[in-house]
């Protein structure tokens, strides 16, 4: 087992592990990656001030966000297919994040659906990212289906009103399940610990969109669903009718 010092340890394990179309989609941008690597370099800047001639006996960075205890100020952010960089992935990431004290997001394009992870934590509390999207019926149950499972709150994205294009997924064909083009046969071959993992799971596509809307029989339907559903006239209205749904 390879010893994981830092983030960056994980990065060169994951491209090692990941077929290459999921691991572009975790790590990659859209059109230039501008916005990416501003991401980065911006965080960078960011300076802890140091303390020094201090008691550092009983030090903690235990405190709360939205009510909720926790062991540190942090969350794990919503990431979509996070179930395709590894099997059951957003199961073992809510886990984990309960084990550690943390909060855990799940996206709306996970993998593993809001009743999965909600049924695989023993119903601890999580947060679920919802996308606002023209099928106000579809995001209504999709609210209330993330009450019934016990998220403590709800994570807005207002800033995807417009998809962009992401070069790297266009190369690699992305989908859930891959499609079995001779370019990703080749590349999963490759990646036999990934494989045996997915073989072992029914979670293999979107878990919060099948199954839920309506005229939508097969991955590529839901594709197409999916591209015209981002809403360019999303406003501070929409919030305030997102807020009196969710409570």
């Amino acid at each position: 087992m390879p010893v994981i010092t830092n983030i960056e340890d994980l990065r060169v394990l994951a491209q090692k592990r990941v077929p290459r179309m999921f691991y572009d989609y975790a790590d990659s941008g859209s059109w230039t990656e501008g916005t990416y690597r501003a991401n980065s370099s911006d965080f960078q800047k960011i300076l802890l001030r140091q303390r020094v001639a201090v008691n550092m006996e009983g030090r903690t960075t235990r405190t709360t966000m939205v009510g909720q205890d926790v062991a540190m100020p942090v969350a794990i952010a919503p990431t979509g297919l996070t179930g395709m960089q590894h099997a059951d992935g957003e199961i073992l990431a809510a886990r984990a994040a309960k084990k550690f004290g943390v909060p855990f997001t799940l996206s709306t394009m996970s993998i593993c659906s809001i009743e999965d992870v909600a049924q695989e934590t023993g119903r601890h509390p999580f947060w679920f990212q919802l996308y606002v999207m023209k099928d106000r019926a579809f995001i209504e149950g999709l609210i209330d289906r993330a009450k019934a499972a016990g998220c403590s709150a709800l994570v807005l994205t207002l800033d995807l009103q417009i998809l962009g294009q992401r070069h790297k997924d266009i190369r690699n064909g992305l989908s859930a399940p891959p499609k079995p083009t001779l370019a990703n046969i080749l590349n999963l071959m490759t990646k036999p610990r990934w494989c045996l993992g997915m073989a072992g799971t029914k979670r293999r596509t979107f878990g919060n969109l099948v199954g839920h809307v309506k005229g939508v029989s097969d991955m590529n339907s839901l594709s197409a669903w999916t591209n015209e559903q981002f809403d360019p006239r999303l406003s501070w209205a929409d919030v305030a009718w997102v807020k009196e749904q969710w409570g």
